[in-house]
This record gives structure tokens, sequence and C-alpha cells, in this order.
């Protein structure tokens, strides 16, 4: 813990399929760890990850095996990987951030077997941006909580003396881990418990329910836009589990980029935030999770009006 991220001489390699690596893999790489990329790029056909490529890259170097949850097509899934790397006694790390909804997911990682699970405490739950979940194998946790220590104390005054050092777990008080620069205050973590339990209190079928209606509303309200299509995603094939809408531009006939509507809509009064994902197909995308009622009635009216609006983008 004391010389991280310098790894010298300690297992410090993550294998990770290589439809997982994210722009978030990074912060595997935080505390020093070397990934170790698996499996092929290019699923359908030959791109894809077979079980024998995990295993034949676990060497006593291997600190943990990375899991990012959501739509990667063609990786090993979760209960076989979980499978080699018990059988080498190797972790698995759960990168779970968006695995919500459904609400099922909180517990059905860990019966999977994974070790630790990440989970974004923002997001689906609506608790504080920088707070978060992890859930897993008590060791591991603990020595995550660690890290995050920022403790002026002499071996002889640590209050948790009896449970480290006597028996043996550490040498001394550990001092600025290498999470120190992302703790999580007080503050978020009541913030995060009182929004978890009103996130496990809620109608989520409703919900979801509600959502459609809302983006239903916008839907229609764009029918008759030249130039434009709005639709429904499909929830059961679309990678994100909750209600999205796609309202797909022609921008020859409405004269603008896809990335000008974007912008004019966040610029506006109100300023409305659409998602991007789907903005390589020149398309943007509309999720009615943080709508309050009669919002939509709003957001229709704007995307109208941009729409609508003449002239190019540069």
């Amino acid at each position: 813990m004391d010389r991280l991220p310098e790894t010298t001489g300690l297992r410090d390699e993550i294998i990770i399929q290589r439809p997982h690596l994210t722009a978030y893999t990074h912060a595997l790489r935080l505390a020093g760890a070397k990934l170790v990329e698996v499996g092929y790029l290019g699923f359908p056909g030959q791109g894809m990850t077979w079980p024998w490529q995990i295993e034949a890259a676990i060497t006593a170097r291997t600190a943990a095996i990375a899991y990012s949850f959501g739509n990667a097509p063609g990786v090993v899934p979760l209960a076989a990987v979980v499978a080699i790397a018990h059988r080498h006694g190797v972790p698995v790390i759960v990168d779970a951030a968006a695995a919500l909804p459904p609400v099922e997911n909180l517990r059905a990682l860990i019966a999977a077997g994974a070790d630790l699970v990440a989970f974004s405490g923002g997001k689906a739950i609506g608790g504080p941006q920088a707070s978060g979940i992890l859930v897993g194998r008590a060791a591991l946790i603990a020595s995550v909580a660690l890290q995050h220590q920022d403790m002026d104390v002499y071996p002889e005054t640590w209050t948790w003396r009896g449970r480290y050092l006597e028996s043996g777990v550490l040498p001394g008080p550990p001092h600025h881990g290498i999470g120190r620069p992302m703790k999580v205050g007080k503050e978020e973590i009541v913030g995060l418990v009182v929004a978890l339990r009103r996130f496990l209190a809620r109608d989520h079928a409703a919900e979801r329910e509600a959502q459609r209606r809302q983006l239903e509303t916008i839907i229609v309200a764009l029918a008759d836009v030249r130039g434009v299509e709005a639709a429904h995603m499909n929830e059961r094939t679309f990678p994100r589990p909750y209600p999205t809408a796609c309202v797909r531009i022609d921008e020859m006939i409405i004269g603008r980029s896809v990335e000008a509507i974007i912008n004019a809509l966040i610029d506006g009064e109100p300023a409305i935030a659409v998602s991007q994902n789907f903005l390589h197909e020149r398309a943007i995308g509309l999720v009615a999770s943080v709508l309050r009622p009669g919002e939509e009635v709003t957001v229709a009216e704007r995307l109208r009006t941009v729409l609508s609006e003449c002239g190019h983008s540069t």
C-alpha cells in the first residue's frame, strides 16, 4: 500500500477482455496495474473471446480479472469468468456503474460469484454524483477502505491497532493511501444511503411506464416535423434497459448538423441536455429518468423550435 503505484515484484496484472476496454478502464491502471488484454474485436464472426484465452493469460503475476457489465457481444459471460478465476484463486472485479436498472442487479452480480462489484451512487439510484457502492468479499472491501485513510496517528494509539497491527495483518497504520484523493465525504455517504433506500422502495415498473408515456408525448409532438423520425427503442434489445427514444435527423432537410442541434438545446432557455449515444447515427437520444411530470411538454416544444429554426451550422 505504501509504495503504490510502484509494483515491482508484486502481482500487478489485471486480465480484461478486449470488448470490455473503455475510457473507464484507465482507473484500473491508477494503482500501478498492467492490463493483459485477451480475445478479439469484431463480433460477429471471429471477433469474440474464448474461455481458454482468459485461462491461458493467468500467471503468478495475475492480481484480478476485470469485467465490465453491459452490452459487449462475444465476451465470455460473468459466470464462466468467475469459474475460471476462482479455479486459480483470482478475484473478479465488476464495473457495474451502469448496471441499474434492474434493481435485482444489486444482488445478482455478487450471487453470480463476483468478488468486488462497483455501482454508481448517481445515475439510477439518484444519489450524490461523487458517491458509489462497492460490495463483495469483506477482506477486499477492507483493503479498499484502508486505501482511503488519512490518519496522522501512531501505532500505539490507532483505534484499530488490535485488528490490523497486533494480528499481524499490517506492519503499521496506513497513511495517505492511493485512494485518498477519491475519498467520499460523510455528506455523500449519508446522501447515498437515503437515495438507496428510496431507490429500493420505488415502484420501478410504474416509473418505467410513466417514462414511456413522457417520451411518447415528445415523439407525437415531432411526428409532423419534416426531416425528423422519432421512435421508442426496444428495451429488450437496446443495451440500456430503461425507456429511451431516438430522434433521427435528416441534416440536409433540417439544414443544420446534429451537433448544432445538441448545442442549441443545451445553450437555450430552458437548457435541455440530450443523450449523445446516437450521434454516430446522426441522431439524438432522449431519456426521461430525470424529467418531472409535465416537463416532457417543455422538451417537446424546445425540440420543435430548434428543429424548425433555419440556418446552417459551421
